[in-house]
């Protein structure tokens, strides 16, 4: 429980690193895999803070409590559900090239820790700015994790940035697409994710 509490720390430790661009945090997931795999944890906060970002709307719609809680466990599912479809997705490109060096683990580690500007899409609820923000930090998130591959996998950086672009359209999809889809049965559990219908 104490490593487990301590990679969890790590890792996020690692998320500030990794919104710098610095190259250490993401060669430290290759030789950490329980890091790599605690980062995980980074979605699922940036998904909560998200819908944590419209807890107003919420609020002035008198949507419960519990409905509030649950609805940030959705979004930050969602969010974590788009870096394992973009890892599986990267995976499968990388293993077609050839040049597959890192383990599943750290690939979607280092996608994990890429999504660390996206812990401030709270910030992406400002009447004025906000969908602006919302562009940057997807573009911001886009770039640590191209940043993270070339770090770690090396290789040509056209398979690099082939890699991430194809892995991020995928899983934008995912998040797209899967709202879309899974958006009557969140009605019929009255809960609301970002981009759903309220009520």
């Amino acid at each position: 429980m104490i490593s487990l509490l301590s990679d969890l720390a790590r890792a996020l430790g690692l998320a500030v690193d990794a919104a710098l661009l610095q190259r250490a945090a993401f060669t430290h997931l290759v030789d950490h895999p329980s890091i790599a795999l605690a980062a995980l944890v980074i979605p699922l906060v940036a998904g909560a803070s998200e819908m944590l970002g419209k807890a107003y709307v919420l609020a002035a719609q008198k949507v419960g409590r519990w409905r509030i809680m649950a609805s940030l466990m959705v979004t930050g599912l969602v969010y974590l559900l788009g870096v394992l479809v973009w890892s599986a997705s990267a995976h499968f490109l990388l293993g077609l090239a050839g040049d597959l060096t890192v383990s599943e683990a750290a690939l979607a580690g280092i996608i994990a820790l890429g999504y660390a500007p996206r812990l401030l899409s709270v910030l992406t609820v400002a009447p004025y700015y906000g969908e602006f923000l919302d562009r940057a930090l997807d573009a911001w998130t886009f770039v640590c994790v191209g940043w993270g591959f070339w770090v770690v996998i090396g290789g040509p950086l056209g398979l690099v940035i082939v890699s991430a672009a194809a892995g991020w359209l995928v899983s934008a999809a995912v998040r797209h697409y899967g709202g879309r889809l899974s958006e009557p049965l969140l009605r019929r559990l009255r809960l609301v994710t970002p981009g759903g219908g309220h009520d």
